[in-house]
């Protein structure tokens, strides 16, 4: 019986959220704290015929897929750095570069809200269509190209709602993504529905097992 309880437990652990943190690293400056994340756009988060820029989604039956998670700076400061250094997209049109991070309240926004409205924070560049918030300074990530989200803002010591994705239609694939500032980062997620399916399984599976050894 516990080798199937441990196989379930496996099976259960990567659902949680498709964003793997690692950190803080060990950087050549003391004062700052440095995390690597890597974001996997797939296909169970969407929203359908948002048009975020010039060739993103033009109709219903285009998606524009995210992930998300929460953060917390354990103090505020200036020059937070997001840098999207790699990334291996495919959307309608082939291979694209173009990556976006959102930055939300977490108190005033939910994810019914997110990529549609505008956001606290957001990296800024010519085909992005939100007006006003603190803007991201756009260029090109290491290694990525033209389109990538690289630079700095200020975070005020809340927690937000940090939202990964591409203004490109139906773009699906991974993103490298360095974070780094003057203070420690905290990150939560919320289990995702096929989460709770597997704990539920978990559940049945073990009361099951048990009411059999007492029969």
């Amino acid at each position: 019986m516990y080798k199937w309880l441990i196989l379930f437990l496996l099976m259960a652990v990567p659902a949680f959220a498709s964003i793997s943190i690692l950190g803080p690293l060990t950087g050549a400056n003391a004062d700052y704290s440095y995390y690597d994340l890597d974001v996997v756009l797939e296909n169970d988060q969407y929203i359908e015929g948002f048009s975020g820029s010039s060739g993103g989604p033009e109709n219903t039956t285009d998606r524009t897929y995210y992930e998300y998670i929460y953060m917390t700076p354990d103090s505020a400061g200036d020059d937070f750095s997001f840098s999207n250094y790699s990334s291996s997209l495919q959307g309608s049109d082939g291979s694209t570069v173009d990556t976006q991070v959102l930055l939300y309240d977490s108190d005033t926004f939910d994810l019914a809200n997110v990529i549609t409205s505008m956001p606290e924070i957001f990296n800024s560049s010519s085909t992005v269509g939100f007006g006003g918030g603190q803007s991201l300074n756009s260029g090109q990530g290491t290694g990525t190209g033209e389109g990538a989200f690289d630079g700095l803002f200020d975070l005020e010591e809340k927690e937000y709602l940090v939202v990964f994705t591409s203004f490109q239609a139906n773009a699906l694939g991974s993103m490298d993504i360095e974070i780094n500032g003057p203070s420690d980062l905290y990150f939560s997620t919320v289990p995702e529905s096929s989460t709770y399916a597997l704990l539920v399984g978990i559940l049945a599976f073990l009361y099951i097992a048990t009411k059999r050894r007492t029969d």
